[in-house]
């Protein structure tokens, strides 16, 4: 690597079949000289799209950490990338997300005066309308994430301390940034919000299946974390959030 300096912000990237789509998040990335220049990139590619470990290959100087191997899902993949980093801040986007070039850049301008207890959280949009989804996720981190996935990840920045001492939970195929969240939240983790959108997301995540499958492994986070009468409110609460999602 040409640039051995310690950066303010990495950006780790899990990816699986979507060269496309890792390529138009990467190319958003270096697009910008001074984006470019101030975050540190790891790629965790599981392993199974050829073109995509070759083209990896030939970025490694501007690519700090690349693994193409077999993994345990997308959550496994970013507690790997998260091990591997040394910047001060860590954030998390998916193959095909584009980062917002301004709000980036505001960010690195603010970033060594932010406090490293707490996390930051930013709005996020979706690429295209889904059914059942909102468009805009605007920045929370507050009381309405007891009862809904109201944080996207695309929209939070992890104290490098701080996610490196907590990981996403790899049994949870499908919510574990939710988990995460809420136990970070029931800890006691502050946030600062920032009004400003961070990153447009690409449509068609894995937790926006509203599934039966979905709607167990809410239950099987909640019931570890919450306690008293709203821990014994949510299995009501999610027969009437699935009813819901399924009829409208």
């Amino acid at each position: 690597m040409s640039d051995f300096r310690t950066k303010p912000v990495a950006i780790v990237i899990p990816v699986k079949d979507n060269f496309q789509g890792l390529r138009t998040t990467l190319d958003s990335i270096w697009e910008n000289d001074r984006i470019a220049h101030d975050v540190e990139i790891a790629v965790v590619d599981a392993g199974s799209c050829q073109e995509t470990c070759d083209w990896l290959l030939q970025q490694d100087h501007r690519i700090e950490h690349i693994r193409s191997a077999k993994d345990n899902g997308v959550y496994d993949a970013m507690n790997y990338g998260k091990k591997t980093i040394n910047a001060s801040w860590v954030w998390f986007v998916g193959a095909g997300d584009l980062p917002d070039t301004e709000g980036l850049c505001s960010l690195l301008d603010e970033i060594q005066t932010w406090d490293s207890s707490e996390v930051h959280v930013y709005g996020v949009n979706i690429s295209k309308p889904e059914a059942g989804v909102p468009s805009f996720y605007p920045a929370r981190w507050d009381q309405s994430m007891v009862w809904r996935n109201t944080t996207h990840h695309q929209g939070v920045f992890y104290p490098s301390r701080l996610i490196k001492a907590n990981s996403f939970n790899p049994d949870h195929r499908v919510l574990a940034d939710y988990g995460l969240h809420l136990s970070l939240f029931q800890k006691g983790v502050r946030a600062q919000l920032h009004p400003a959108i961070i990153c447009t997301v690409e449509s068609g995540g894995i937790s926006r299946k509203f599934d039966a499958r979905l709607y167990r492994e809410e239950w099987t986070i909640k019931k570890d974390l919450l306690r008293g009468v709203v821990k014994w409110a949510h299995p009501f609460w999610l027969i009437l959030k699935y009813c819901f999602k399924k009829t409208s």
